[in-house]
């Protein structure tokens, strides 16, 4: 394939963040070009990209249900990324976060540093987003520096802004003001220096943090030159925009503006079918004729803005069982089809190895006769990650344990829950040092990052592999082990006699 037509594919990603004017035509004409060359790659790519402009249109089912259709029909690596980032902003969309981020995971995993540029950063920015999104607790900034990192070595404008968009108003939205007012500077500045101008969700994040750092004058300016003539990216920028207009303006004491606006923005709304910008739009009238001292009319805007608000929330959620229904059939359809096979062994949340293959790995171990170890892991206390801080943060603390033992030199498997397997191809001593090392991995880990005063430790139970064993009798050894572990005080690996040094806060 020509490089003019990988390069297409890159631009026409970027080009998703600028405006959409046009970008339907040239993704199929990619479509076109690519199938005539046999190029089965740049054109399913191609079809991601209709997919994802039905996203961002408001038509998320249609788009998660061609990007499905492409996942289950190829085994290309870039194109199987590809649709999971797609069906994550699908799902994210729709409000199915959890679900979101279980894409955007192996849609920013499966890429590596020889792949496109400009898919590795698009990748980066929505994992950045969707992990932030709807988080309890701060911006974990780690992703957002990731992503950045990605978005500038590619030098492309538009995936620079649009990350530090995201970013920005990922901190304003959990109250970091300081943070989002720095990154709003660095939004004009390089908007200013590359001549790239703000799409509407950029200068609609510009503009409300304007407002809130007590420049409501400059907010206006912006805010009026993205309606006017910005390009809208997603189907409610327009109207979110209009929001934001009506906001400065009821805050400068406009409230007849105001109100106009408000009404403009419903207006768009209904023509647009954005029932969620509608009951955002009727919850601030209710506020402004509260102001003018007419209570019946904001009693009553209240009253239509929870009917609103009840409406979206049902067409989110049948939205969203439409495209588990779709999923479902999918994974009936090609369970047993050999592309899927290792896809059917792995941990959807995790990526590693699931349970059932887990259990013929350590088959295939015992029948080699080689010298081998077998270790359990447990997370201390998990339970009260998810309480405290909510399943989306305990799938990730289990997504970042994952990535820890998956630079450990054997097999590592997801057990169940908040338990983890290794299945080791060393001597005691290696064994216990590995154990060792990823106990203290777990332990160091900058949890700050994922959420403030969280702290993650893991019980690690070992054996060695003895002469008659078999699965049953390793496994329950190690649980033993595991078991001593945690009641000795837990964070620290219990193992056979003579495997390992007894250390508080290590081995014993």
């Amino acid at each position: 394939m020509r490089p003019e037509v990988a390069a297409t594919v890159e631009s026409l990603i970027a080009d998703i963040y600028v405006r959409h004017d046009g970008l339907a035509g040239r993704a199929a004409e990619l479509v076109a070009t690519a199938t005539a060359a046999g190029d089965r790659r740049h054109a399913d790519l191609g079809r991601l990209i209709l997919a994802e402009l039905d996203n961002r249109s408001g038509r998320v089912d249609e788009g998660v249900r061609r990007a499905r259709d492409i996942l289950r029909s190829t085994d290309d690596r870039l194109v199987v990324a590809h649709a999971h980032a797609v069906i994550a902003g699908g799902l994210w969309r729709v409000g199915d976060n959890a679900a979101a981020v279980r894409h955007a995971y192996p849609a920013n995993r499966m890429l590596e540093d020889g792949d496109p540029p400009a898919l590795r950063a698009d990748h980066a920015i929505i994992l950045a987003l969707q992990v932030n999104d709807q988080r309890i607790g701060g911006v974990s900034h780690a992703e957002f520096r990731a992503a950045q990192e990605l978005a500038d070595a590619t030098g492309v404008p538009a995936l620079i802004l649009a990350n530090l968009n995201n970013w920005a108003w990922c901190a304003y939205t959990h109250g970091d003001l300081d943070a989002a007012a720095e990154l709003v500077q660095r939004m004009r500045a390089h908007s200013g220096s590359t001549g790239e101008p703000l799409n509407a969700s950029c200068a609609d994040t510009v503009a409300r943090i304007l407002l809130e750092t007590g420049r409501p004058r400059e907010a206006t300016v912006v805010i009026e030159a993205a309606i006017a003539g910005a390009a809208p990216t997603d189907s409610d920028a327009i109207p979110a925009a209009l929001i934001t207009l009506a906001d400065i303006q009821r805050r400068d004491g406009n409230i007849g503006t105001a109100m106009r606006t408000l009404e403009a923005c419903r207006e768009i709304a209904a023509r647009d079918l954005l029932p969620d910008v509608d009951a955002l739009a009727l919850r601030m009238l209710a506020g402004c004729h509260a102001e003018l001292g007419d209570f019946q009319a904001a009693y009553q805007d209240m009253v239509d803005f929870h009917e609103a608000w009840t409406v979206r929330r049902s067409e989110q959620s049948d939205v969203a069982a439409r495209v588990a229904h779709a999923q479902f059939a999918v994974d009936e359809a090609h369970r047993n089809t050999e592309r899927f096979r290792d896809l059917a062994e792995r941990d959807a949340l995790t990526g590693l190895w699931n349970r059932r293959r887990s259990d013929a790995e350590l088959d295939t171990m015992l029948g080699a006769g080689r010298p081998a170890a077998v270790a359990l892991l447990d997370l201390d206390h998990f339970k009260q990650v998810n309480d405290t801080y909510a399943h989306a943060v305990g799938d990730l603390v289990l997504c970042r344990v994952a990535e820890i033992l998956q630079t450990v030199a054997g097999h590592a498997g997801r057990h169940g829950g908040e338990e983890f397997i290794l299945i080791l191809d060393a001597d005691p001593r290696t064994a216990a040092q590995t154990c060792e090392a990823v106990r203290a991995a777990v332990a160091g880990h900058d949890w700050q990052a994922v959420a403030p005063g969280l702290r993650v430790t893991t019980s690690i139970g070992l054996t060695t592999v003895r002469p008659g064993d078999d699965a049953r009798s390793v496994v329950r050894r190690a649980d033993e082990h595991l078991y001593a572990a945690k009641h000795s005080g837990r964070d620290q690996v219990s193992s056979d006699p003579r495997t390992g040094e007894d250390s508080p806060g290590g081995s014993r």
